[in-house]
């Protein structure tokens, strides 16, 4: 028997406020309490699904569909708390997103050329953007940038300081330029940072500005406030690379990073789809 009291009573009514879709298999009225612990993706649920059949129109990933609707890339995640709570409400089937991919190619450089400039992604959805848009749509540049071929670094690139001088050489260039995109985090700037100190004399390496631009653009119309974005455990991660993107950025948005990083916040590159591109 569910438990009766005023304040019960008023989440239940906030309940049958939202999508029928949500509380009709009953769990989330007999269950008041996850409604207390995720009242906000709740009411974002809701909202995602006025007028629709679905969660998203199998267009975006499953990362950056999670983060357009709730503002946190994982919460979609196999493991994540968001598939959980659509499990107990009966919705397993409602999330609509195209199949994560298998890494199947470590870059795509479509041909040679003396001097080449090459964007490396940390993660990766937004190399399979970049590259679909390389491979499929015969683009040649990326947010206006002229660019010959992307590589999907992962997070682990630092983890073997040869891994990227190794391949590079095999391509044959007089000249490479290394245009890094990654999370804006402590962990994202990090990896940015020892990057650039482990190719020092080999090839340049240097922040791909207008995706940072962009990405920080788009936070800042989300979350005025910087301390809104998502939190991470990263209080131990050393702050490093915030002089290599100082250069590269206006002030407001050099305010903003740095409030973001050594608060400990996250930007994940998926704030970025492949239609910003």
């Amino acid at each position: 028997m569910r438990k009766q009291s005023p304040e019960l009573n008023e989440v239940r009514r906030k309940i049958i406020g939202l999508d029928p879709r949500l509380w009709i298999n009953g769990w989330l009225l007999s269950t008041p309490e996850a409604y207390a612990s995720y009242e906000k993706e709740l009411i974002a649920l809701d909202h995602a699904l006025v007028g629709a059949t679905s969660l998203g129109d199998g267009t975006l990933s499953g990362r950056e569909l999670s983060y357009r609707i709730f503002g946190d890339e994982k919460f979609l995640s196999v493991d994540g708390d968001g598939r959980k709570l659509l499990h107990f409400m009966g919705l397993t089937d409602i999330v609509r997103c195209h199949p994560q991919a298998k890494l199947g190619l470590l870059h795509h450089i479509p041909r040679h050329h003396d001097r080449m400039r090459l964007v490396v992604s940390e993660n990766l959805d937004p190399w399979l953007n970049m590259r679909d848009a390389m491979y499929l749509d015969g683009r040649k540049r990326i947010l206006g940038e002229r660019v010959h071929g992307v590589i999907f670094g992962t997070g682990y690139l630092v983890n073997d300081p040869h891994k990227l001088p190794d391949l590079l050489d095999t391509l044959g260039a007089d000249e490479i330029e290394v245009l890094y995109w990654g999370d804006i985090d402590r962990a994202g700037l990090s990896i940015l940072s020892k990057l650039v100190d482990e190719t020092a004399g080999r090839f340049a390496v240097t922040p791909f500005a207008e995706a940072y631009h962009l990405m920080l653009e788009r936070a800042m119309e989300r979350f005025p406030d910087p301390l809104d974005n998502e939190t991470t455990d990263q209080e131990a991660v050393p702050l490093a690379g915030l002089d290599l993107m100082e250069p590269l950025l206006k002030k407001r948005e050099m305010a903003y990073l740095r409030d973001v990083v050594e608060n400990s916040r996250l930007l994940p590159q998926e704030i970025l789809t492949r239609s910003d591109l």
